[in-house]
């Protein structure tokens, strides 16, 4: 039986190794990254690690040099895994630091046992790594930081992208596309569960004289501050988006018919008081349509959004009537 360090800033990255090593009769240690690696490796006295190469505080490269400068530790065989095992340079600089085994991420399980069992096989010999000075330890460190600022910026993009498909950049909100998605959901939940919902259609007044009067950033102003009302007057569990321009959508919970007078109240007393504060020189009214659903029919969410637009396009020609 092996000790085996796994060394991975994801518990879940770790988890596959374990469970997969743990089946083999090895006794697996963790640690989240290089820096907490050495340490424990300094007390388990490990017979193999595996390590991620991009990892914060110190990368898979350091770590082997590291490691390598301690006599215990010297001849501990390493295996590197990561994203991109692919380039060429960091498959160079890990033939350099004596690491011979790459593996994918995520690694296919029979590449882990080959690279474990071969490793176990033939340790590394106890040497230190040839030093060549500043030079090469500024340029190893400037290759870990340029892949890691790699991943972390594709990441960061992955999730760019996923939050705007579904989220509205000026307010925060649903748009449209994830509206419908969160909308449906709850309204098939409901309809299991026999949960009372009612949907409001909303639409912000005068945005137009806004834009024209004060440009298109007191309009855009304007609808992030109606925004910011509905998130406080409504709740987590309901479902709030913006469809566009100056029409708003909210898909409310457990709320019957008789709890509609408390909403619109409480809607009322929010926008009259963001009025009240407000320094921009126009004030923020709105037109509402809402209707309760019927849990015993078949609307889909996109007929109930047409029922809801008509009673406010209905509750907006009644204002304009003249007393």
């Amino acid at each position: 039986m092996a000790t085996i360090l796994i060394v991975d800033t994801n518990p879940v990255e770790r988890r596959a190794y374990t469970t997969l090593l743990g089946n083999f009769g090895h006794r697996l240690v963790e640690a989240g990254d290089g820096a907490q690696a050495l340490e424990m490796a300094r007390t388990e006295l490990p017979d193999l690690i595996i390590t991620d190469i991009l990892m914060p505080h110190m990368d898979g490269f350091t770590l082997v040099r590291r490691l390598r400068a301690e006599p215990l530790l010297a001849g501990v065989p390493v295996i590197f895994q990561t994203t991109n095992y692919l380039e060429a340079e960091v498959q160079r600089l890990a033939e350099a630091s004596g690491v011979k085994h790459i593996l994918a991420k995520p690694a296919d399980p029979q590449e882990v046992l080959r690279a474990v069992n071969e490793n176990l096989k033939r340790p590394a010999p106890h040497r230190r790594l040839p030093q060549t000075g500043k030079l090469q330890r500024e340029h190893l460190q400037l290759l870990a930081d340029k892949l890691y600022q790699k991943n972390m910026e594709l990441e960061t993009a992955n999730d760019r992208l996923r939050n705007l498909s579904l989220t509205d950049e000026l307010t925060g909100l649903n748009n449209r596309r994830g509206f419908m998605i969160l909308a449906t959901g709850l309204l098939k939940f409901a309809r299991r569960a026999a949960l009372p919902l009612c949907l409001l259609y909303i639409d912000l007044d005068c945005l137009k004289s806004i834009n024209d009067t004060f440009g298109h950033g007191g309009g855009d102003e304007a609808i992030t501050r109606f925004a910011h009302i509905l998130t406080e007057t409504f709740r987590d569990s309901d479902v709030i988006g913006r469809l566009g321009g100056d029409e708003f959508v909210v898909l409310t919970v457990e709320t019957s018919e008789n709890d509609l007078n408390s909403i619109e109240a409480r809607l009322q007393n929010n926008v009259a008081a963001r009025n009240h504060q407000s320094t921009s020189g126009y004030v923020l009214s709105y037109s509402l349509g809402v209707i309760p659903i019927d849990l015993n029919s078949s609307a889909t969410m996109e007929e109930l959004l047409s029922q809801a637009d008509a009673a406010m396009y209905k509750h907006k020609q009644a204002r304009k009537r003249p007393v």
